[in-house]
């Protein structure tokens, strides 16, 4: 089930999303913490930093919430990779901002440094990712929320890496008595049984071990009824989703959504009569749109799909200017957006 599309007043209204954020709060506290709670809460808040970061940067309540930001971001563990709140941008600024404070400085520091590490080594993103989900999931040992990250987290890495070690990771933690094998949400379970299907049939590069993981999966699958609720689950409808408006205009150039689309189909006017690298600069401008309507908007079904053909359309070009936007373009989608099927075409194409 997709999240209700939220009123994109909301956006720019950090007052309002902060009444969302102490909503959070109390139904956290109400159901005394669980992890979802806290990863719900996390969202709201990222939600209300961005709006002020963005509107209100001066307002005093802009810097409390840098702070919370950079305390939930350590005690959730949190990972660019598995986050689902494309978010990575926001979190450095919160790091940044608290970097020489007293209190939070040596957090911050090390938040920064990590982020850097992993943006420049892929496979140590992975292996973050990994990492990060499992302190989740061993502080949270039976929490459905927690368990079903760990298994998103290690098919993240997968894919990312093509490494069949996180695959095999994946099946193995899946097969397990305890995983809660009927909460699976829809985008870890394609990955989740297409990998167990291909196991238990035997397909090359697979174990015997991941073959016994998968039979043990789909015989947990087919019990599954019976098997207890455990902590709770976070229904990706807690997740705020606000798409732009068609009258909202977005970077230097000051392109609405429609335009951006037009400016693409435009470009790629142009590179089929020849113009290769000299688009260039047009292409850049749309990345610069871009970017500024994921910041305002990040949950917006459209961007993975315009960031998919923005990454195509520099594909045709091989100017210095326009091999760099392409690996950044390629990594805003298969790090931001790792759960759509846009990236994982473009990560499944090599």
């Amino acid at each position: 089930m997709l999240p209700a599309a939220a009123s994109a007043t909301l956006q720019t209204d950090p007052q309002a999303l902060t009444r969302t954020m102490k909503a959070a709060y109390a139904r956290g506290a109400a159901n005394g913490w669980h992890f979802a709670d806290d990863v719900y809460y996390f969202s709201t808040v990222l939600d209300a930093g961005r709006a002020y970061q963005l509107v209100r940067r001066d307002d005093p309540d802009n810097a409390t919430l840098e702070g919370y930001t950079l305390d939930l971001a350590a005690k959730l563990h949190y990972n660019p990779l598995t986050n689902r709140d494309a978010a990575e941008w926001y979190v450095r600024v919160a790091a940044a901002a608290n970097a020489g404070d007293p209190v939070r400085g040596a957090a911050a520091r090390g938040l920064l440094a990590k982020l850097d590490a992993d943006d420049a080594d892929p496979i140590l993103m992975a292996r973050d990712a990994d990492e990060d989900a499992t302190l989740n999931a061993t502080g949270a040992p039976t929490d459905v929320e927690a368990l079903l990250d760990q298994v998103d987290a290690d098919l993240r890495a997968y894919l990312l890496t093509k490494d069949a070690h996180y695959r095999s990771l994946a099946l193995l933690r899946a097969a397990q008595p305890a995983f809660p094998i009927g909460f699976v949400p829809e985008d870890t379970g394609k990955l989740l049984w297409a990998a167990a299907q291909a196991a238990r049939s035997g397909e090359s590069g697979y174990s015997d071990v991941d073959r016994q993981a998968a039979v043990a999966m789909y015989s947990h699958q087919r019990s599954s009824r019976v098997i207890p609720t455990i902590g709770r689950v976070l229904s990706h409808n807690a997740y705020l989703v606000i798409t732009a408006p068609a009258d909202e205009y977005f970077g230097q150039t000051k392109l609405s959504p429609l335009g951006v689309r037009n400016e693409l189909t435009r470009i790629g006017k142009y590179l089929d009569a020849g113009w290769g690298n000299r688009m260039t600069k047009d292409t850049l401008w749309v990345i610069d749109s871009l970017e500024d309507w994921q910041h305002q908007y990040p949950r917006d079904y459209e961007l993975p799909r315009l960031l998919l053909q923005t990454y195509q359309t520099l594909a045709r070009m091989d100017s210095p200017e326009a091999q760099k936007a392409e690996a950044d373009v390629r990594r805003t989608l298969t790090i931001d957006y790792n759960a759509t099927n846009e990236a994982r075409a473009l990560l499944s194409a090599g």
